[in-house]
């Protein structure tokens, strides 16, 4: 059986010969602290760590390369550089304050899209059509993943997340208050954009899983209300689903951090998958997601502020989600990116751990 087999079966509570062992990522700064911690220098990126630790491949970080951002994007200008930081107007039209050493959320100085008229002006740069977002090698790329045996999947920014990244939360929010009818048409908009960008791939029937990437909870509640979700969102979520199961695709799961208890419901309602990477210390905990939605499919879930704690933290969270894996359609997972209060000695352990728990056949 191979990864793709493995995945999607298990993912449909369907046999398999063991549960998929991965990771959703590893942070630079992790590898950083690993490196004077015993791990080889030339293990620098996730792909080389599952090599080096025999890992199943991320579903996280192998997405087809389809460019469905700004389209040619913008020039990266610096314009303005101390010792400590760089103020910069990146790839997205963002303008923004980043630190030069140790990875943050940026300061958000400026966004791409503040008025009708900026969205007007842009709309050129969100041509869906354009041949250009698929490399010259994208046909042979999909041949050989296929012939590998690995999940064919796509990363979009869907409704909520892509026009909160290119307007900023607060514009964005108040957007659906003071200017209905211009959220509805963006909506529409990129939903259109999707039909068309993925046009090409979804023809081949060749796409296994989809991720609708879009970030729109905080730690206690969500980042606009379940009502508004419902009366703006909604409508496109379930034609977007529907025209993705047309095409074949098996599995679609949403990605959002933060507390989703309340979008999660709606999430369903509109024939999606599940979601991940149910953030523990939001209120996310996968048992109590699967006990409020059965036949949910989960990833993730798995605290990180208690495995970075040693052996006894990972041997709890084990034991924590061990009725979940009796279930099926559950992968565990550390609830984001490996942090680098994790150390290598703890991580290893963490990884043996997990390879007992879920090599044996499922079913």
């Amino acid at each position: 059986m191979n990864q793709r087999e493995r995945f999607l079966k298990y993912m449909n509570f369907e046999p398999v010969d063991r549960i998929p062992l991965m990771e959703m990522g590893i942070w630079p700064e992790t590898f950083a602290r690993w490196h004077h911690e015993g791990l080889p220098k030339w293990v620098t990126e996730l792909r080389h760590l599952e090599d080096y630790l025999q890992l199943d491949r991320s579903f996280n970080i192998n997405w087809l390369p389809i460019n469905h951002e700004f389209y040619p994007p913008f020039e990266l200008q610096v314009l303005e550089e101390t010792s400590e930081y760089e103020h910069i107007r990146d790839e997205n039209g963002i303008e923004c304050r980043r630190l030069k050493q140790g990875r943050s959320i940026p300061q958000y100085v400026r966004f791409p899209v503040e008025t009708v008229a900026d969205y007007e002006r842009l709309k050129c740069r969100l041509d869906g059509r354009d041949p250009g977002r698929y490399s010259e090698d994208f046909d042979e790329d999909l041949h050989w993943r296929q012939q590998r045996g690995e999940i064919i999947g796509l990363n979009y920014r869907s409704f909520f997340g892509f026009h909160r990244n290119i307007m900023g939360l607060e514009n964005w929010s108040v957007a659906f208050y003071d200017q209905p009818d211009f959220v509805r048409r963006m909506v529409a908009d990129r939903l259109q954009f999707g039909k068309d960008v993925f046009a090409r791939v979804l023809g081949t029937r060749a796409v296994d899983f989809i991720q609708i990437w879009e970030d729109m909870a905080y730690k206690t509640a969500t980042m606009i209300s379940p009502r508004l979700v419902r009366t703006f969102l909604l409508p496109a979520y379930c034609e977007w689903v529907a025209h993705l199961r047309t095409a074949g695709v098996r599995l679609i799961m949403v990605d959002s951090d933060g507390r989703v208890d309340e979008l999660l419901p709606i999430f369903l309602e509109a024939g999606m998958d599940g979601l991940h990477p149910c953030e523990v210390a939001a209120g996310s905990d996968p048992l109590q997601l699967r006990r409020a939605f059965p036949g949910c499919r989960l990833i993730g879930g798995l605290d990180k502020r208690v495995i970075a704690t040693g052996r006894a933290g990972v041997d709890a969270e084990l034991r924590r989600i061990a009725p979940l894996l009796q279930e099926g359609g559950y992968i565990p997972l550390l609830d984001h990116y490996v942090p680098p209060d994790v150390s290598f000695a703890t991580y290893t352990y963490y990884v043996e751990r997990r390879r007992e728990l879920l090599g044996t056949s499922w079913r």
